[in-house]
């Protein structure tokens, strides 16, 4: 008999429903099976890029006409950024931004430069080898802001004037240098500089410090360039995102008016406004997820190869079709996009298959939504970065709190990623790292319960057997465990010691030990049904084979894998489990029968006296059928 060949025993004969298929039909098969789901996701991914679907949209830009008056269809709120802008601009521009400085060595920089003129006036009058018409020359050649009269003045005056015209002239600029003086200041200082000259003096000695004076008034209080730099931007940084709320029903564009940026932005957030795709960015896109399908199906021929054999696949094109399909509609909504629980794909994908798997997978999700958004690097490095992390912390869960731990996981590493790239952005404000952690403490939180809620189902539709699952069905009080441990306890027994055996083998050979040893506790339950024709059950009784023939107990014997199936079903045991109910004893002879049964001189067939199989196909299944023989023989 074929050991692929699919058998039932009835009667203790083994009898053939179908003829076995070949590995070359099988093959074929498989192969289209991959191409389906190839076909499937390039289906859907080049369509949520390349067509445009959705709720009805209208094609405007700004300064149109509106021909018809748009409604919001559903109450939203979103954050404007044309407003926030504008604000922000407004904060910028802030006079109450501009630093000063004052400089407080202007003052003894002018009245050094006033004395030093002084000096040289001085030396002039006091040249008596020079007329007062030429004096007066070079007077005006060091004082250019004198005029002629001014010049003449200063030559003419006496010694006495002039010490007293001198003095004032450097004390006008030291008090006037005393205080601020900003240099749209300056000239009205000057005009009013004769008010603060000494009531004491002439009004040629006031007229003469007061021209003296002038030349050296200047600004002393600067503006701070860098530091205004700073203030405008800091004060800009501190502006709150505007957040807009529109109402159902409410007019977004009346019909007539022109088109302004906030009528786009409003139609944007509301979904309602056509995205114009050139058809060289259709087909760039579109070209994008072929390359991604094709690296995806490549991973799946050459290294998941039991994955694509199996029913996993529609698991598979179900969780990556559900996000892109969900993305496609929420993504324009910036609001959502930290939200949106990527990462329960991978979470999925780890718990149910294999944390590597679920990391190429996220990669490609990743990229994939990256396309969808716009060509989003930041969405990318967010959504493969937060499913990673959920991915690794819930890989091999043993217990429901491993799933907090997850999604909290997640909500960190999206916060992480988020604040990174505003900082890159843009200052990152208190405001805007509150909105970050809800956000990320949403998307983490969603992750959690949809992984949660929706494992279990997509397991047990798949014939999956995750870790929780085994581990509740080594629980002791299990009712076939409760059974086998009362009804046939030998069994019981037997079936701990061959555990853990088999579960040491397959760890050696990179197996799953958590199900190996789980599988085994059940791998013979079907003994409950005739628990004393086995010797482990026996203790001191009578053999009962003894007075059956040897084709009956052979039959018996076989008959505890057919029942094992078959209580197995009804317990609705994994499918991976019954598998190994059915093939631990492979296709293997019943020697200890069959020899006696040549022994009567009837004729006898083998087929009789071996198990239907099939023939273990997995690492765990021959460890066991090895494990089980090991522990019958030394026993």
């Amino acid at each position: 008999m074929s050991p692929g060949a699919d058998t039932v025993q009835e009667h203790g004969t083994v009898q053939q429903l179908e003829p076995p298929r070949t590995e070359r039909a099988r093959s074929i098969r498989n192969v289209l099976r991959l191409a389906l789901f190839g076909l499937f996701f390039l289906i859907v991914t080049v369509g949520a890029v390349a067509i445009s679907w959705g709720r009805t949209s209208v094609q405007l830009q700004v300064g149109d006409i509106a021909r018809e008056t748009i409604k919001a269809p559903e109450t939203a709120s979103y954050i404007s950024a044309i407003r926030t802008e504008d604000r922000r601009q407004e904060a910028f521009a802030d006079e109450r931004n501009i630093a000063e400085t004052y400089d407080e060595t202007i003052r003894s920089q002018q009245v050094a430069e006033v004395q030093r003129l002084l000096k040289e006036i001085d030396a002039i009058r006091a040249d008596d080898t020079k007329t007062a018409p030429a004096k007066a020359t070079e007077v005006r050649a060091i004082a250019n802001d004198l005029d002629e009269e001014q010049s003449q003045s200063i030559v003419s005056m006496s010694q006495a004037s002039w010490t007293k015209a001198s003095s004032e002239a450097v004390r006008l600029v030291s008090d006037t240098l005393s205080s601020e003086l900003r240099s749209d200041e300056v000239a009205r200082v000057k005009e009013d500089l004769g008010t603060r000259a000494t009531p004491a003096l002439t009004l040629t000695e006031q007229t003469a410090a007061v021209a003296l004076a002038k030349p050296f008034i200047r600004a002393n209080v600067f503006i701070d360039e860098a530091q205004t730099l700073a203030n405008r931007q800091a004060a800009a940084n501190a502006v709150e995102p505007v957040l807009v709320t529109v109402q159902a029903g409410q007019a977004l564009v009346r019909d007539g008016d022109p088109v302004t940026a906030l009528d786009i932005e409003r139609l944007e957030q509301l979904g309602l406004l056509q995205n114009n795709l050139s058809t060289s960015e259709r087909l760039g896109k579109s070209g994008l997820m072929v390359i991604l399908a094709f690296a995806l199906l490549a991973y799946l021929y050459v290294f998941s190869k039991r994955l694509w054999e199996g029913r996993q696949l529609a698991m598979l094109a179900l969780v990556i079709a559900t996000p892109i399909v969900v993305a496609r509609i929420a993504l324009p909504d910036a609001n959502v996009q930290y939200i949106l629980p990527v990462a329960a794909t991978a979470m999925l994908l780890a718990v149910l298959l294999d944390f590597q798997f679920a990391l190429v997978v996220s990669s490609v999700l990743a990229l994939a939504l990256g396309v969808v958004a716009g060509m989003s690097f930041e969405l990318v490095f967010v959504y493969f970065i937060a499913s990673a992390t959920g991915a690794f912390l819930i890989w091999r869960a043993e217990r429901t709190i491993t799933f907090v731990w997850a999604g909290l996981g997640v909500a960190l590493a999206t916060f992480a990623v988020a604040v990174c790239f505003k900082a890159i952005a843009d200052d990152v404000t208190s405001a805007a790292v509150a909105r970050l952690a809800f956000q990320s403490a949403l998307a983490g939180a969603l992750s959690a319960s949809v992984t949660f809620l929706s494992f279990s189902l997509l397991g047990s539709l798949f014939g999956i057997t995750t870790h929780l699952q085994l581990l509740e069905l080594a629980h002791p009080n299990q009712p076939l465990l409760y059974r086998l441990a009362r009804e046939a306890p030998g069994t019981y027994h037997h079936s701990i010691v061959v555990s853990n055996l088999a579960e040491t083998g397959v760890e050696l050979v990179g197996g799953d030990p958590l199900f190996t040893r789980v599988a085994v506790l059940y791998h013979d339950i079907g003994k409950i049904v005739r628990p004393t024709f086995f010797v482990e059950n026996q203790a001191n009784r009578e053999n009962p084979h003894d007075l059956l023939d040897p084709r009956t107990s052979a039959s018996v014997i076989i008959d505890h894998v057919i029942d094992g199936v078959r209580l197995a079903k009804r317990a609705r045991l994994p499918r991976p489990i019954i598998d190994i109910i059915e093939q631990h004893h492979g296709t293997t002879l019943i020697r200890y029968f069959y020899g006696k049964a040549l022994e009567s001189g009837e004729e006898v067939s083998e087929d009789e006296f071996r198990y239907p199989g099939p023939k273990p196909r997995t690492k765990e299944a021959g460890v066991i059928m090895l494990a089980d023989s090991v522990e019958a023989a030394v026993r």
